[in-house]
């Protein structure tokens, strides 16, 4: 038996595992109160629609069916002027009651939706113990990582795992601990063309990612413009801590940003630390211009492109890396406050 037919029998084995039938309802108002019409219950992972019913002034009329396993879906409008997401079909009856503040349902009732909203109110309560000054960031980031590591580890037979596996903790765990969580789910998943191509898209990324994360040492490169080759290492490594920021002229938020880190820069100078700004995916000239225009006073690597952003990972920006005065990393993506403390804390002494 050769590896590929080894493959398509375990999904064989796992697809066909926990496939006993259930019944399922679905109730309650959709978050639409002037809206009276058809809507589809659509499969997010197939594009099969599920079922279709009426909607009367919000209410929707209630659905009920069979299903084999936890569905993750949207509902939509016979004539697409809207759509509602997430909605998990599992046994028992799910109720709606309209949308967050985020635009996701509100739905309660099975083990499953019982379980998300567990979890959302739980990572609701660090965030705000992080806020109230009652937690560290260190100790909420790993509370955080252990509520998002373990409900993906519950689910990880079932779409309420895949979808918090390809969302919030894509952006939020460590990149080593993202990787663990993938070898951890149900290989069924990758019977899906879409799902399967974004998750090993974001396994290459996260793999990339977990050799420049926190304890790393830095990757050297190096840039020409107009005729002089400046490199990383002309920076980092050389006994002072650096702040790289990627950015670009066109990103709005990057801009924003700047501000926050010249006043880091005009405050920490004198004390060890350069704040340093990498220009990607951006042209040279539209870069010198902003410079100019925001008044940047801390050095630049400018017409970097991709080269940076490809060696650690950066897919979005504004993304920091804090690197001590060895080259190794210490910290990623952070700002605002979080940043502040930490830099704080390296300088309290000096």
């Amino acid at each position: 038996m050769n590896k590929q037919t080894i493959i398509t029998a375990v999904l064989a084995i796992v697809w066909m595992t926990g496939q006993a039938q259930g019944h399922f309802r679905i109730e309650g108002q959709i978050g639409k109160p002037d809206y009276t019409g058809k809507v589809h219950i659509i499969d997010l992972l197939t594009n099969d629609t599920v079922s279709t019913t009426q909607v009367e002034n919000d209410m929707i009329m209630p659905i009920e069916g069979k299903l084999t396993e936890i569905r993750m879906c949207k509902i939509e409008a016979a004539d697409k002027s809207f759509q509602r997401h997430t909605l998990f079909i599992d046994k028992g009856v799910t109720h709606i009651e309209g949308c967050n503040e985020d635009g996701e349902l509100r739905q309660s009732g099975t083990l499953v939706t019982d379980d998300l909203n567990s979890f959302d109110l739980a990572i609701k309560q660090n965030v705000e113990e992080l806020r109230n000054g009652r937690r560290s960031a260190e100790e909420a980031d790993s509370i955080s990582d252990k509520l998002i590591s373990d409900i993906i580890i519950r689910h990880k037979d079932d779409v309420l795992g895949i979808k918090i596996l390809t969302g919030m903790a894509e952006v939020s765990l460590p990149p080593v601990l993202w990787l663990d969580l993938l070898e951890q789910t149900n290989p069924k998943f990758y019977a899906y063309p879409r799902l399967a191509n974004y998750l090993s898209e974001t396994k290459a990324k996260m793999e990339i990612c977990a050799r420049t994360w926190v304890g790393k040492p830095f990757i050297d490169f190096s840039v020409e413009y107009k005729g002089k080759t400046v490199r990383l290492s002309d920076y980092v490594g050389r006994g002072q801590y650096v702040l790289a920021d990627f950015w670009a002229s066109w990103c709005g938020p990057c801009k924003q940003q700047i501000p926050e880190l010249t006043a880091l820069h005009q405050q920490y100078k004198d004390k060890g630390l350069t704040v340093l700004g990498i220009a990607v995916r951006d042209k040279g000239e539209k870069i010198e211009k902003a410079i100019d225009d925001l008044g940047i006073p801390y050095p630049q690597i400018i017409n970097a492109q991709d080269i940076p952003a490809s060696l650690y990972g950066v897919d979005a920006i504004p993304h920091t890396i804090l690197f001590d005065p060895d080259g190794i990393i210490i910290a990623r993506n952070i700002y605002g406050n979080e940043l502040k403390a930490k830099l704080d804390e390296i300088f309290k002494d000096k």
